[in-house]
């Protein structure tokens, strides 16, 4: 003869599943969270390089500094550099032209909870895309590379540096990516105030989001 649960036995058995599951979902929505926004800058990277090819391809050209995207004289504009080329190769959702702040949520912070300031007003133009995510792009010159910054999914949480927000540049010889910051520190990380870092982090660790 089969023995049945005591009430108790089967109250201790409930207990322990729930203490399981208090433990156990946080970290699947921690790691699930994690890899949709690896996924969310996975796809807004590839749109980038992709853009950056055919406009090269269009304009037949071979160098960002001879392309429209490049600010060589004083009548190129953000509009008419950053803008034209977002505008071209981007399904645009909205434009925001020349304010971050219209594409992109109202504060955001670092990994350890620092506050983070968007880039001001007239640097970059900026557009939320099809694919959900805001995209901000400064335009090269002779000084610097462009600067393109994205939050994957726009306006939504977490709006976090190194979560949903990241930076990376579009250098003259055709490079995309960071060269700045460096990969294996930690720090850089976890207190860049656009995720620059953690950039680096995701590519060198095959698109994982390991930190």
């Amino acid at each position: 003869m089969k023995k049945a649960f005591t009430l108790n036995e089967l109250l201790i058995a409930i207990a322990i599943i729930g203490v399981i599951l208090i433990i156990a979902i946080p970290i699947v929505y921690s790691h699930f969270n994690k890899k949709s926004q690896v996924v969310g800058l996975q796809r807004a990277y590839t749109a980038v390089t992709n853009a950056v090819k055919l406009m090269l391809i269009d304009e037949r050209v071979k160098s960002i500094s001879k392309s429209s995207l490049y600010v060589d004289a004083a009548e190129d504009t953000v509009e008419n550099t950053a803008g034209k080329f977002l505008k071209k190769y981007f399904t645009v959702t909205r434009d925001c032209g020349t304010e971050p702040g219209d594409c992109f949520a109202n504060s955001y912070s670092n990994l350890i909870k620092e506050p983070v300031a968007l880039p001001g007003s007239g640097k970059s133009y900026c557009v939320k895309t099809s694919m959900g995510s805001s995209i901000c792009i400064e335009p090269p010159d002779e000084a610097i590379a462009a600067r393109v910054l994205v939050d994957v999914n726009g306006e939504s949480r977490p709006n976090v540096a190194g979560r949903d927000l990241f930076l990376f540049y579009i250098y003259k010889d055709g490079f995309i990516g960071d060269r700045v910051s460096d990969a294996s520190d930690v720090a850089v990380c976890r207190e860049n105030a656009y995720g620059s870092g953690c950039f680096n982090r995701i590519i060198n660790s095959d698109w994982s989001m390991d930190y």
